[in-house]
């Protein structure tokens, strides 16, 4: 193992399943590329970092049956597929209304919150959804 790792490895997240994998690999292997250009060398690391179901799962994979990196990637986020955050839809933003006490800026945040997890949104469905969803008089009077 390079002299590299053992300070890399103080910096090295957990991941247990529960989360999205291509996340954690994406992280650890910003970590990793600081001090090691090397997907063999990497490919070793990385388990170091599973816990739980993760370690398990690992654990229990045949013998020389990851051939790379992108192997074990591909392996991974196939296994833990399920803890990926799935995208919303548009129409979801309809159901988000501004609390009868919470300030505009509190409801503005959460709708450019949840707006993130919509995929290909369209800025008109966006701007709709958020005018629908606001109770403040003087910033929908404002919107519209």
């Amino acid at each position: 193992m390079p002299k590299e790792y053992l300070s890399a490895k103080m910096n090295l997240d957990s991941y247990d399943g529960l989360t999205d994998p291509r996340k954690h690999i994406q992280d650890i292997r910003g970590s990793l590329e600081l001090v090691i250009h090397d997907n063999d060398v990497m490919c070793k690391i990385l388990p170091t970092t599973f816990r739980g179901n993760m370690r398990t799962w690992y654990n229990n994979l045949k013998s020389g049956s990851i051939l790379s990196f992108q192997d074990l990637y591909v392996k991974l986020v196939t296994r833990f597929s399920t803890s990926i955050p799935t995208k919303k839809s548009s129409i979801k933003l309809f159901g988000i209304i501004q609390g009868e006490k919470q300030s505009t800026q509190a409801y503005l945040r959460r709708f450019n919150k949840e707006m993130l997890w919509v995929e290909d949104l369209l800025k008109p469905i966006g701007c709709e959804a958020l005018i629908k969803g606001v109770r403040s008089e003087e910033l929908w009077k404002q919107l519209h």
